[in-house]
């Protein structure tokens, strides 16, 4: 956040740079090696892995993992609407010039709103590697950045930033483990294009958004 905002480093860069940073550090500590819990952190992992049985339902819970993510989804939900840091977050995003001049300190509030995405990327992971029970740097999280930005292309995030909502991304979010379910299991779709699929994704909310934003703009023209 600091980089992009007080050096004017390209947010792309950026975060390109730190991917190959971050993963680079982890597989030259651990060797390129996996890297088990072997009987440690059983309390964490019991936490990721547990599952809360329905009254009455039989063969169905709810795995520990989706209360979590309704927490944090509900958490991200109050401080997006309902505070005023987050409105100014969202105001920053769709025109940050706007913003400034509108007396928003949008420095704090980038920086912010990287904190937060590095913060939840990095509790991801580690719910990750609980249910899992093993890491191995050089394969764990590879194109999971495609997934995210696929995701919330479908869940109606604006790519220009400022738009969108948290359930829009958890619809977006479970469309695209369908997607990739839907690929596994019909045979007359090979599993080597998945990730052609995901770039399709992608490039059409892309064009999507482009073709929204010229519309509302030109309907803006006509009414003024």
């Amino acid at each position: 956040g600091t980089l992009v905002r007080t050096l004017r480093v390209q947010p792309f860069i950026v975060t390109l740079c730190g991917l190959l940073l971050y993963r680079g550090i982890a597989r030259g500590i651990t060797a390129d090696q996996t890297v088990g819990f072997q009987n440690g952190f059983k309390g964490l992992r019991s936490l990721v892995r547990h599952r809360f049985e329905i009254p009455g339902i039989e063969n169905f819970a709810i795995p520990s993992t989706l209360v979590i993510l309704v927490v944090v989804a509900t958490l991200a939900i109050v401080f997006l609407r309902t505070t005023v840091w987050g409105r100014h977050m969202l105001a920053t995003g769709r025109n940050e010039s706007a913003a400034r001049h509108g007396g928003i300190r949008t420095g704090r509030l980038i920086i912010l709103a990287y904190m937060v995405c590095g913060g939840l990327a990095g509790f991801g992971g580690m719910l990750f590697i609980l249910d899992v029970g093993s890491a191995q740097p050089a394969d764990f999280g590879n194109f999971y950045e495609l997934y995210a930005i696929a995701a919330a292309v479908l869940g109606g995030c604006s790519l220009r930033g400022g738009e969108g909502a948290i359930i829009g991304v958890i619809i977006g979010a479970a469309l695209m483990q369908v997607l990739q379910n839907a690929i596994t299991l019909i045979d007359w779709i090979p599993d080597t294009i998945q990730y052609a699929v995901i770039g399709g994704v992608i490039l059409a909310g892309a064009i999507a958004d482009e073709l929204i934003r010229r519309t509302m703009a030109r309907k803006r023209g006509s009414i003024a």
